[in-house]
């Protein structure tokens, strides 16, 4: 009863509507603590299905990319178009890193139309988008560079080891648009088994000042934490709205 009650108090439903750039990016690790010299399996998702919606289509996807304990690029293994692998070498946090192909899409009167305004008649919403999405695991129960950063746009930086908070517990984030903190924006929060309806979370807080917030673990699991981000778009005779989205991934004992 306990939990249920927590989880009430800070459920929130956030709905973007049915429309394209409603998707988001993740990734899952089938291991977010290993040890020394194993082979960790990456899955790239692209949907609106948490938590499995695998990458279905090659064009979409524009780079995979980690960074290892100590901030250098490390190679990742492509099995499939949606499928990499991981080799761990030395103990610490691994970041992986994904990000689609991003684009426009305007709506009108007969449907979504892969382009700006220019040209279009009966346009009701155009909108451009940038998606990415990032993942820590660590290794052999260490975690330096846990909170280091890629070079996303977008991104959420945890200011904690997750896998070494439990239930109840906060894990402090920041979060960053061109390397800046981003300051007053909902981000939102899940895990898995919360819900099988879309765009419904667990938690949702405002970041500060500074870019910072604390996400309430309310459950042990593999968590998803999604920041969307808007801002009108420089020219409005072309385009109406800049979409940006970021999602981190990560697995609390």
């Amino acid at each position: 009863m306990k939990r249920i009650l927590t989880v009430l108090c800070f459920l929130t439903i956030v709905s973007l509507g049915s429309s394209a750039w409603a998707h988001m990016l993740w990734i899952f690790a089938d291991n977010y603590n290993p040890d020394m010299g194993d082979t960790v399996q990456i899955e790239i998702n692209w949907g609106h299905h948490f938590p499995k919606d695998p990458l279905n289509k090659e064009d979409i996807l524009k780079r995979v990319y980690a960074l290892d304990p100590s901030g250098k690029a490390v190679a990742l293994k492509q099995i499939s178009m949606s499928n990499y692998e991981l080799t761990v070498k030395e103990k610490g946090a691994y970041v992986i890193f994904a990000e689609i192909n991003g684009g426009v899409y305007s709506k009108t009167t007969d449907g979504y139309k892969r382009q700006n305004k220019k040209g279009l008649d009966n346009v009701l919403k155009c909108v451009s988008y940038d998606m990415r999405a990032k993942t820590v695991i660590c290794a052999g129960g260490k975690d330096q560079g846990v909170s280091q950063n890629g070079d996303d746009l977008l991104e959420i930086v945890p200011l904690k080891n997750p896998a070494s908070l439990k239930e109840g517990e906060l894990l402090p984030v920041r979060v960053l648009f061109k390397k800046a903190p981003l300051s007053h924006e909902y981000l939102h929060a899940t895990y898995v088994g919360f819900s099988d309806q879309n765009e419904t979370y667990a938690f949702s807080a405002m970041t500060n000042k500074d870019g910072e917030t604390k996400i309430k673990l309310v459950n042990n699991g593999t968590w998803l934490v999604k920041m969307p981000y808007k801002l009108p778009y420089p020219d409005p005779t072309e385009c109406d709205q800049c979409y940006y989205c970021t999602t981190l991934t990560f697995k609390t004992n």
